[in-house]
């Protein structure tokens, strides 16, 4: 890799990806414990991608926000393929048996996957709310970035602005569902000829890519931490498995899933 007109400055692999520094965050603490360099590297390497998938859901709702359903459509499509990444994920995850985990388990306390800032980020961005009944609790600056991103737009909100914007759906002050919005959705699955709506009918079926894909990857990771822990509590205090449970039947796009039984 070079940098600079004339080729003068040089920017090697290992110094611009500050490799030393990655390979040197992988800190396990159990001696003996073989599979814990696992866990440490995948879970690491979710946290990588959950801040590029936030990245591409950020850029996806301003252009919607700007009315550019077009450009949104490249990097929603983007998050799609990197849903699907986290998903093969957990395949190599499981490739961990139960008394593998249980030789490093006891010292991670209280640390937990469910006390992911950047997970709870893309539910909120995305257009979920709160965690369900019995949910981690964030505090602290993980408390504050919450709070900065439910008060920002969410995915949805920008699809309806973009929406109205285009004179596609009645503009609305408030919360709650537009009115006529299901029957705007519904009008733009039958009829998307014309650029504009072709864009929005691709944006909907890249939505609903978004939220199989991480209702899948929900109902993957219960399935697996049921294999793992059974029905212990989680190490971070949460009701562990029957947590998870509860979160599989989150949709972010109710309506988009809906519609269907309208169409025809």
């Amino acid at each position: 890799m070079t940098s600079g007109a004339g080729g003068g400055d040089r920017t090697d692999y290992s110094s611009y990806l500050l490799i030393d520094d990655l390979l040197r965050l992988q800190r396990p603490l159990t001696e003996g414990a073989d599979d814990e360099m696992l866990f440490i590297v995948v879970h690491q390497a979710y946290e990588l991608w959950f801040k590029l998938l936030l990245h591409e859901l950020e850029l996806a709702r301003d252009r919607l926000l700007e009315g550019a359903c077009w450009l949104a459509t490249p990097r929603l499509r983007r998050a799609v393929a990197i849903d699907e990444l986290l998903l093969g994920q957990l395949k190599v995850l499981e490739t961990m048996s139960p008394e593998g985990f249980l030789a490093f388990r006891d010292p991670l306390a209280p640390a937990s996957g469910f006390q992911s800032v950047q997970f709870r980020e893309i539910e909120l961005l995305s257009g979920g709310g709160g965690p369900p009944t019995g949910g981690p609790h964030a505090a602290g600056e993980a408390a504050d970035r919450l709070a900065r991103r439910r008060g920002e737009p969410t995915l949805w909100e920008a699809t309806l602005g973009s929406l109205a914007a285009h004179d596609l759906l009645a503009r609305t002050a408030g919360p709650g569902e537009p009115a006529g919005l299901r029957q705007a959705v519904a009008a733009i699955y039958e009829s998307h000829d014309d650029p504009v709506r072709a864009h929005f009918h691709e944006l909907f079926e890249l939505l609903v890519d978004h939220d199989e894909a991480l209702a899948r990857w929900r109902h993957h990771h219960m399935m697996m931490a049921a294999r793992e822990i059974g029905r212990r509590p989680g190490t971070g205090g949460s009701p562990g498995v029957a947590y998870l449970e509860q979160t599989v039947p989150q949709r972010f796009y109710p309506v988009l899933w809906e519609i269907r039984s309208d169409l025809g």
